[in-house]
């Protein structure tokens, strides 16, 4: 059983002394206790737990970086007047996290990030440039969603070229390195791919429909040097309109289970799932009502990474914030409570002005089979005041997508043996060398978009 199997062991509750020390971030002890019970004969769910929380507290005090003054510096390079009021206020209006580490509170590395993405006058303040950044890409949006609503649909060709790199301090030269890049797969909107070229020879390809797809490579180098592929695809979107009066009294269960350690209905879940859904019996109708409660309750927020995070859905739904995959994940969560087909879709969100990661959601309703839901697209649409733009996004995207998971959790192929990056997603990619697993920090991903343009198609009235 490799590192990433154990996983689930996740959802094992933690022993009482070494919560009490890890929660109130004193590391050094609770890691020294982890050490204590793992050199004893404990049960092979509690080890693995331990195992898995050894490295969580190892790497979650880098995801806090800054001190109070240094958080304050930041901010002050382009916002000089900023108060100390106006962080008190944040902070406690829960818009900037913050973490206890060995007796020192410590604010989250992007914090600054979420601020100007989702608070308008910071961002006035900080760079006018992205208020107008921001209209533009709303006002394309919307174009976009015209159009497709006028049209029936919208088809473009993507050609785009992803890869990662080690840091320098951080490469080994003369040890094999296994490389894991995400690949386009066969599932809607994207269709007719194509590989192009790659930076080296390609160790393996996984199946059109693996539920996280990879181009793999195997190598030993003695240089550093980046790994990439190069590929096209047409990205279709068909407008979808379903009426819920023609929904099937017959309903499929599969993709309704739990999940563990994040799909898992917890009892809070379970009764918010019923608060939002109330007497509602048609389950296209319900899942309107989930969306709607999360696009307008849950604020987008920037997150530590995942693996850190207890339960992801529950967080999001306490907490109310969250980003794309958070927000994503607990309508899937709370899909699946109330009985619905949900499942998880990632890959990159890729426009003509900007490519990054991205994470979404597919719901299931016959007769009309899998349809989309972009919780943090629809959550934006809402704080900006656009109803019609924050409706479109249940049942439908956009067609700037490339898709590469529609799994959680999805396992790689070839097999990692080190921990991955990211053992929930796969959306910039995985290294490790000599078996040990690379962290996020220690290495850098990129995105290229070489060509992207409309395809005529022909998108029949239903």
């Amino acid at each position: 059983m490799t590192i990433n199997d154990k996983i689930p062991y996740l959802s094992t509750p933690l022993p009482e002394d070494i919560l009490r020390f890890s929660r109130a971030g004193y590391f050094t002890k609770a890691l020294s206790l982890i050490e204590g019970y793992l050199a004893e004969d404990i049960p092979k769910a509690l080890r693995g737990r331990l195992e898995l929380e050894k490295i969580r507290l190892i790497h979650l005090p880098a995801d806090f970086p800054y001190t109070y003054t240094q958080a304050m510096a930041l901010i002050h390079e382009t916002i000089p007047d900023f108060t100390d009021e106006e962080f008190a206020a944040l902070e406690d209006a829960g818009r900037i996290d913050c973490l206890f580490v060995e007796g020192e509170k410590k604010y989250f590395s992007r914090f600054f990030e979420t601020l100007t993405a989702t608070h308008p006058d910071i961002a006035a303040r900080s760079y006018p440039s992205l208020t107008l950044e921001a209209a533009r890409k709303a006002q394309f949006r919307r174009e976009t969603m015209k159009k497709i609503m006028e049209d029936g649909g919208l088809q473009y060709h993507i050609h785009l070229r992803a890869g990662l790199q080690v840091k320098d301090e951080f490469f080994a030269p003369g040890k094999e390195m296994l490389v894991h890049l995400p690949f386009p797969k066969e599932s809607s909107p994207t269709s007719h791919i194509r590989i192009l070229r790659t930076s080296h020879n390609p160790t393996a390809l996984a199946p059109v429909d693996a539920p996280s797809r990879t181009i793999a490579f195997r190598t030993t180098l003695t240089e550093n040097a980046a790994f990439w592929v190069e590929y096209e695809y047409d990205s279709t979107i068909r407008y979808q309109k379903p009426d819920p009066d023609g929904v099937s009294p017959l309903q499929p269960d599969f993709d309704t289970d739990e999940a563990l350690p994040h799909i898992r209905f917890t009892p809070f879940l379970r009764s918010l799932a019923e608060e939002i859904t109330g007497n509602e019996t048609n389950p296209l109708c319900k899942a309107e009502k989930i969306y709607d409660y999360i696009t307008t309750h849950v604020k987008y927020s920037f997150m530590k990474e995942y693996f850190l995070l207890d339960d992801i859905p529950e967080y999001c739904a306490i907490n109310r914030k969250g980003d794309c995959g958070v927000q994503a994940l607990l309508f899937i969560t709370l899909c699946r409570i109330a009985g619905i087909p949900a499942r998880w879709q990632s890959g990159l969100s890729a426009t003509p002005e900007s490519i990054g990661p991205h994470d979404w959601a597919q719901f299931y309703i016959a007769p009309y089979g899998w349809l989309h839901a972009d919780l943090s697209f629809g959550g934006s649409a809402f704080r900006a005041g656009d109803e019609e733009r924050r409706k479109f996004y249940f049942c439908n995207l956009d067609p700037f997508r490339m898709v590469a998971n529609t799994e959680f959790q999805a396992p790689l192929l070839p097999e990692k043996k080190g921990l991955r990056a990211d053992p929930y997603d796969n959306q910039v990619g995985e290294c490790e060398i000599e078996g040990v697993g690379l962290y996020t920090t220690q290495f850098e991903y990129f995105h290229q978009m070489i060509d992207i343009h409309p395809v005529p198609c022909d998108f029949p009235e239903e």
